[in-house]
């Protein structure tokens, strides 16, 4: 027999009986530990593997690699021991666990319990990017470290811009971390010191101190805000805001979110002002209507499903005072923050700040096919204090789609119930039904004209009644007619370029005429009259639609889209009622005299124009003008110009003015993203009748790999302020 073929056999029957698999790639050896009851053991490779049937244990030399599932421990020497499954590795120890990374010198590590300690170890956690090293470094489990006299930072390379020194830190992943005696060092220079520190160590949700926000305000003072966030639950949380001013006080604000499903979630949030220390001060500069005391405003919005479909949305806003939101609406938690959030989340906004009938509303909503149910509450705070305004309590509605009636007849209904109620003068309810026909008429390929008639049945009752001419119960019915005649020309034109196949530009010139007869309405207050109308409006609608090749599909077939990039709308109403018509006003002079002004009515309304131009899909012009026929002049005008990259940079620029030259403004935004690490903003709104800034805003931010530092600068008709946040990646920002 040949003396190589024997060896081998001796190899093998020598393993059969130790009962050790065994197999052989090149210079490595291979061998799996564990139990017999193990499903996955561990695996040894090494370029030297030896085992001591005595003491049961392994020793591999020469690129050692440990591994089981996702767990891989390399080194250049190790020792296993079968019994207790602790492993000695010595020489370029790495230890590596979804994405988690456990270095140093010499290890020793428990391969069932997932616990060990190194020395001069380095710890890098995936999660958080955290970059950990210590002389000594345990892992106390399968996700939890501790670490003597160590480092922690989220920078990586050697030469860290931050760093956490601490003489001992404890990290459990997806929980907290915790500092003894921690420094915050920039270039190795300690700047902070704090005897305890507890720090996020996951990217889920927990509860825990945020990062402090601080600022300066001429008007506040020196600003302070320290928010802490609680994890209530896994579909529950709140955030409550301690923001100082030196100048005014404390406020303290709650913001409690929940979701249950994506149809149920809401957000509820308030900040109070327990006494506003500059308030007297504020009121003699004539900054604020009263010297207010107590400061507070709530606002919510809440959407949820309830049982057999139905949905309800409620909207809350309920201010202290008329000058609450203009005042501190760049809050740290305030207006121009939550209408950002609440678009994003809800898709609805919150009111403007100078809005002194603030909304408060539930709406109920619910399908039947074709027809739709609405239904809630309209509450207003007036803060004006004039108390006339009208809340209904409740409403309803319940409204049909066009729908067929017989042949190419169609139908439409609407039904309303409303209590107008209001603290002074007249309130009450009124019934309102609107059906409607409509017949649709095409003439060959060239006219369509759809012909409807309706009729306006109003059903009311008066309480608190302020006025004898109208009646406590009564009644209206108000018919109308209305022609819309429209046409479609269309041509299509034929391009060889390589993006742009063809371009089709549309004329749809329209005619509507509109009719609703004169007929004798005793009203209250609360329902409004339906006057008579006799009027013909033109419209003359232009658009430009580019068909282009976007490229190849799956199968290789040509992909294609559809862009309108010019739509023209000009439109105009002539008046028959107006025409040859006169009104009278009479006015009283200083002297106590009156004087009477006829003029004549003019029939014919202002010319109107819709502009949109978007020659790519990162530009866009979009403008509208009122012109009047009597004057010869512009009434109304507004141009914007929106530009924008793939970058993410974008420019924004508007000017409008109404009343001809009264009232003209010109705002302006820019964002630009200078290089990865520089970025701008920049907005202001300039009055220019009136030759003053209402707001100007800047900011720059610098952002590096695992930090960067943010300077806000906003200037208004009342107060300049200034906030300064630095971001640490992992840490949060403050």
């Amino acid at each position: 027999m040949p003396k190589r073929l024997s060896t081998l056999l001796i190899l093998i029957f020598s393993m059969i009986l130790w009962g050790l698999p065994f197999s052989s790639q090149g210079q490595e050896n291979i061998f799996s530990l564990g139990s017999e009851t193990t499903k996955e053991p561990w695996e040894i490779e090494a370029r030297e593997l030896s085992y001591d049937k005595d003491t049961d244990v392994y020793t591999a030399v020469g690129e050692v690699v440990i591994k089981k599932d996702q767990r891989v421990l390399t080194c250049d020497y190790a020792q296993v021991d079968q019994k207790t499954m602790i492993a000695l590795a010595r020489g370029n120890v790495v230890f590596k666990a979804a994405g988690d990374e456990l270095a140093g010198d010499e290890l020793t590590f428990d391969l069932n319990k997932q616990t060990g300690e190194v020395k001069q170890g380095r710890l890098f956690l995936k999660a958080n990017n955290f970059h950990v090293t210590g002389d000594q470094i345990l892992k106390t489990g399968e996700s939890s470290y501790r670490i003597q006299n160590g480092t922690v930072t989220s920078c990586d390379g050697e030469d860290v811009p931050w760093k956490i020194k601490v003489r001992e830190l404890s990290v459990t992943l997806e929980g907290y971390g915790q500092a003894w005696h921690p420094s915050f060092q920039v270039k190795n220079v300690p700047v902070f010191y704090f005897p305890y520190l507890i720090f996020p160590a996951k990217t889920k949700r927990q509860s825990g101190l945020l990062m402090p926000e601080p600022g300066y305000s001429v008007r506040d003072g020196l600003t302070f805000d320290l928010p802490f966030f609680w994890a209530i639950s896994d579909n529950t949380d709140a955030t409550f805001h301690e923001y100082f001013m030196s100048r005014r006080g404390l406020m303290q604000g709650l913001e409690f979110r929940y979701a249950l499903s994506p149809y149920s979630k809401g957000t509820l949030i308030l900040d109070y002002l327990f006494k506003d220390q500059a308030g007297e001060e504020e009121f003699r500069k004539n900054n604020i209507q009263e010297p207010y005391s107590e400061l507070y405003w709530f606002r919510s919005k809440i959407n949820q499903r309830l049982p057999r479909n139905m949905d309800l949305k409620i909207d809350l806003d309920w201010a202290s005072d008329q000058d609450y939101l203009r005042e501190f609406h760049g809050a740290p938690n305030g207006l121009n923050q939550n209408r950002r959030a609440f678009l994003q989340e809800f898709y609805r906004d919150l009111d403007d700040e100078l809005q002194l009938i603030r909304r408060n509303t539930a709406a109920f909503t619910k399908s039947f096919g074709t027809y739709q149910f609405t239904g809630g509450f309209n509450y207003f705070q007036e803060l004006g204090q004039t108390l006339n305004t009208f809340n209904q309590l409740p409403y309803a509605r319940f409204d049909g789609i066009k729908q067929v009636l017989w042949k190419k007849v169609y139908y439409q209904w609407g039904s309303s119930y409303n209590y107008y109620w209001r603290e002074n003068l007249d309130r009450g309810q009124v019934i309102d039904l609107t059906p409607t026909l409509y017949y649709p008429f095409k003439l060959k390929n060239y006219l369509n004209l759809e012909t409807s008639t309706g009729l306006t049945g109003t059903l009311f009752q008066v309480d608190n009644k302020q006025s004898e001419s109208v009646d406590s119960l009564g009644t209206r019915a108000v018919p109308n007619l209305r022609l819309d005649f429209s046409t479609d020309i269309q041509r299509i034109f034929n391009f060889s370029g390589k993006e742009i196949q063809k371009i089709k530009h549309n004329i749809r010139p329209q005619i509507v005429y509109n009719y609703v007869p004169e007929v004798k309405q005793d009203l209250p207050s609360f329902v409004s009259p339906l006057s008579k109308l006799n009027t013909v409006t033109y419209y003359l609608l232009n658009t430009f639609t580019a068909k282009s090749l976007l490229g190849k599909g799956r199968q290789g077939e040509d992909l294609f889209g559809y862009r309108d990039f010019v739509w023209f709308k000009l439109f105009q109403t002539y008046d028959f009622n107006a025409a040859g018509g006169t009104s009278t006003t009479t006015s009283l002079n200083p002297d106590g005299t009156t004087s009477t002004t006829t003029i004549t009515d003019q029939p014919f309304s202002n010319v109107f124009g819709e502009l949109e131009l978007s020659p790519s899909p990162n530009l866009t012009l979009r403008s509208t003008l009122g012109w009047s026929p009597h004057t010869g002049k512009l009434d109304s005008q507004n141009y914007n110009l929106t530009l924008m990259d793939k970058k993410g940079n974008r420019a924004y620029l508007e000017y409008w003015a109404t009343s001809g030259d009264q009232f003209r403004q010109i705002n302006g935004n820019l964002f630009w993203q200078i290089n990865p690490i520089w970025s701008v903003n920049f907005l202001t709104r300039y009055s220019l009748d009136q030759n003053k800034n209402f707001e100007t805003t800047f900011s720059a931010a610098y952002t590096k790999q695992c930090w960067g530092v943010k300077i806000h600068y906003s200037n208004t008709l009342d107060d300049q302020k200034i906030v300064l946040s630095v971001t640490l990646k992992g840490l949060g920002e403050f």
